[in-house]
């Protein structure tokens, strides 16, 4: 259903890395940015709300997940 992916080396190099990597997979997505002036954005492109909705959901749940089986990669 869903997967959790840290993007290394850097948070912005390496998502644009990974965006670039599956650019045309992407179909969808919301997602969630912590600004470095503390602000937290989020940004979505989707067929709908529910789509939406559901994105982060599954991506809240992919991330309780990974942290539960001790598979989530904190930054250093």
């Amino acid at each position: 259903m869903g997967q959790v992916t840290r993007v290394y080396p850097g948070p912005t190099n390496g998502l644009i890395n990974w965006m670039e990597k599956n650019f045309h997979e992407i179909d969808g997505y919301a997602a969630t940015f912590k600004m470095r002036d503390g602000t937290v954005r989020t940004i979505y492109d989707a067929l709908s709300p529910v789509d939406a909705i559901g994105m982060a959901e599954i991506g809240k749940s992919a991330i309780q997940e990974a942290i539960d089986e001790d598979e989530f990669v904190s930054r250093p």
